[in-house]
């Protein structure tokens, strides 16, 4: 995951044109990757990674050290970056640097487009790519700014239009024609054939930063793929009667790499096809003005291990051991069905001579350092071996066996460490033998529930219901559970059920609260005794709080999570399916009313969950995360800090009372003079107020009814800007 920030700590708003302004609102929790864990007697080198599933890799010198360092896009709607440092002893996780991302989906590639040495981003918006340039700040730090929300490209008719890159889709960004800029291959909207757009910012202007795009193509290399397979047909005539058109008349999904593999100068290609596990290899026997491809191989590489990867392989090429040749990283890059686990697969260069010899090294490599559990990890704290300290036990949706079929498992890491440090060891993951009774996701709580004293464990599924896990040890013995209640009490709460088991009400009673799909938290009151609980097969609450982390036309998966404050007052977080998680307050004695929205973070991912505990003789909290990608970041209580901010004093916006009613009112600081933009967020990122305004010493905004809940302002003028957080009641 990233390193948050919290909002009080910014010293400008100059990053508001850099990432979404909603990430402003940070949740005080920070990064703690130091954290040891040993499996089967070796430390991980990065086990709070938080795993891959359908990883995308580029190079950038993230530390400025003139090395090298690695970065993985995760693939998905809500993408995430995960940092990578090379150091003397391999790859090292650096979430410090992921905040200085911006938000992107489906696709990034790291490329220099305009000769400075410094890697800028070219990424996924829909049918297109955008393009963001890396700044350095004079702490050596860097930011990306965008430069181009939709790259342009002109037609054989001199027209201009969006070039055209599929949201399935990893195009070649390279220089195709050895002339000093990038080019882009990409497919086309209708048919099978590769688009060259060729970059003229070196023949028009001698300025390899212009991005000035022609089609130059719309056949490059003579070829087309084979309807019925994802084999090829060469020496394509490239007419319009030739070109085959799928089902659905539109491209499907290929990958692309454009690379030298016979040592001639000119790029062949590697692609893979939505469909495949394969590799198909074409090979370019034109030249630099005109490319054609006159040989395949579907077996790439034939001279090793071959690709073999369900489903969808793309391939990266990168130095990924730093002996000054590039080899190949190859992952799935298909999100929603594919190799979930053992699926990067690492090829080494060894050849003496200019052309490439890959041969296969590991299936899991970076993978091998961390945790990964397939797809949506779902970690808790649990004290499973009776010490007395806090152990994890993690769920999952499941591992991926075969297309529709996942095996849904429990991990256990049992803590070794002590007060003053915490360690943990892999012991298994299958705990408890879950995985016979061929759950779909296994979501774990534990709570006492017939009041001997140790804790039952209540497994959510993916269908929405409960089995209950009777604890069969004796006192003071590890936990030995038994299933004694499936579809316990025939509680549905329709799908995703993920629990909590806590006394909610201070009756003494274990309740249980659940997150749902739809985004909603569902509060099922114990009406029973201490000795037997009671729950209802309805909800006591259906929509608890008036809490819903459902976004527009997206899904919430809901994942709650309820603890105390430093005061000892009710604390909520709340889990979602876009990544952010949300802290509720004013629960104490408003369990029939609604929550108080006081904080967020955006966790750039999918599927994030947390959970926490603290330990009282230090008073210190430390907390889980999980993730679709499968692994587990580990964070601490904590005042975050920010990388990437070009710090300088800006004046402070003092919003006088907050909370707040109808009417925001604050004192314009006395740097303000001139006209100013004032814009207001929601939590959700929404744009709910903007206005111009004129300085003035005290200033009234009327909140046009807004929704109690967290809000975020800003004040800009060409000078000098300013921030603000405040809450309506």
């Amino acid at each position: 995951m990233y390193q948050p920030i919290k909002l009080r700590l910014f010293a400008s708003l100059l990053f508001l044109t850099i990432l979404p302004v909603w990430a402003l609102a940070q949740l005080e929790i920070v990064s703690d990757s130091e954290i040891l864990l040993w499996k089967n007697g070796e430390k991980l080198s990065n086990p709070w990674a938080g795993g891959f599933n359908t990883p995308q890799f580029s190079e950038m010198d993230l530390n400025k050290d003139g090395v090298m360092d690695l970065v993985a896009f995760e693939r998905g709607f809500y993408g995430s970056v995960k940092c990578f440092l090379q150091t003397e002893s391999g790859w090292k996780y650096a979430p410090k640097y992921h905040h200085a991302f911006p938000e992107m989906r489906n696709w990034m590639l790291l490329r220099d487009y305009d000769c400075d040495g410094l890697m800028d981003i070219f990424t996924s918006v829909p049918g297109g790519v955008a393009v963001w340039h890396q700044n350095l700040l004079h702490d050596g730090s860097f930011q990306f700014v965008k430069t181009a929300n939709f790259l342009q490209s002109t037609d054989f008719e001199g027209n201009q239009s969006p070039l055209y890159v599929a949201v399935t889709d990893i195009p070649a960004i390279v220089d195709v024609d050895d002339d000093g800029d990038l080019d882009i291959l990409s497919f086309n909207l209708v048919g099978s054939r590769l688009e060259f757009h060729r970059n003229l910012s070196q023949e028009l202007v001698a300025d390899c930063g212009e991005m000035i795009f022609e089609k130059a193509s719309s056949c490059w290399g003579y070829f087309s793929e084979d309807g019925n397979n994802n084999t090829v047909i060469l020496f394509d005539t490239c007419d319009n009667s030739s070109t085959r058109e799928i089902a659905d008349g539109k491209h499907a999904g290929s990958t692309v790499l454009a690379l030298d593999l016979t040592g001639n100068d000119l790029k062949d290609l590697l692609l893979g096809d939505i469909t495949y596990n394969n590799l198909v290899n074409l090979i370019n026997g034109g030249n630099l003005q005109e490319a054609s491809m006159v040989s395949q191989t579907i077996d790439f590489p034939s001279n090793t291990l071959s690709v073999d990867l369900a489903v969808f392989p793309a391939v990266y090429h990168l130095d990924t051991d730093k002996d000054g040749m590039k080899d190949l990283l190859i992952a799935p890059n298909n999100p929603n069905n594919s190799l979930n686990t053992n699926q990067i697969w690492w090829y080494k260069n060894v050849s003496t001579t200019v052309a490439p010899e890959f041969v296969f090294q590991q299936n899991n490599y970076l993978i091998e350092s961390m945790i990964d559990m397939g797809e949506q990890s779902y970690p808790v704290f649990f004290d499973a071996d009776s010490d007395g300290s806090m152990d994890i036990i993690a769920g999952n949706y499941g591992y991926y066996e075969s297309t529709g079929n996942y095996s849904s498992q429990l991990l256990y890491l049992r803590n070794i460490g002590s007060l003053s440090g915490l360690e943990f060891e892999w012991v298994t993951d299958d705990y408890s033998g879950l995985s016979v009774y061929g759950f779909e996701g296994i979501y774990p709580a534990f709570g006492d529930l017939d009041g001997d004293g140790d804790a039952e464990m209540l497994i959510g599924d993916e269908a929405g219901q409960f089995h209950l896990f009777v604890n069969k040890a004796a006192t003071g013995a590890p936990a030995e559970f038994v299933l004694t209640q499936p579809n316990y009490f025939q509680i549905d709460v329709g799908q995703s059920a993920k629990p909590q088991l806590i006394d909610v009400n201070n009756d003494e009673l274990t309740d249980l609260i659940s997150g749902e799909r739809s985004g909603s938290v569902l509060y099922f009151e114990n009406t029973g005794t201490a000795q037997q609980a009671q729950f209802s097969t309805e909800p006591t609450i259906s929509n608890w709080g008036k809490v819903n982390v459902l976004p527009n036309e997206f899904t919430g998966y809901s994942a709650p999570f309820l603890t105390a404050d430093s005061l000892g007052n009710s604390l909520l977080y709340v889990g979602s399916e876009q990544g952010w998680v949300y802290a509720y307050d004013q629960i104490d004695n408003n369990l029939q009313g609604e929550f108080r929205l006081v904080d967020s973070s955006n966790f750039y991912g999918m599927h994030t969950t947390l959970n926490g505990f603290e330990l009282p003789e230090k008073g210190n909290k430390y907390f889980v995360s999980g993730s679709f990608a499968g692994g587990i970041g580990f964070y601490r209580k904590g005042i975050p800090s920010f990388y990437g901010v070009d710090e300088f004093p800006f004046p402070t916006l003092k919003i006088q009372p907050n909370p707040v009613n109808d009417f925001l009112r604050f004192e314009l600081p006395a740097e303000f003079t001139e006209p100013l933009q004032l814009t207001i967020y929601n939590a959700f990122g929404q744009l709910v107020i903007k206005n111009s305004i004129l300085p003035d010493l005290f200033i009234s905004i009327e909140l046009k009814n807004l929704s109690s809940g967290l809000y975020l302002i800003s004040l800009k003028s060409n000078q000098i800007t300013t921030s603000g957080k405040f809450l309506v009641q």
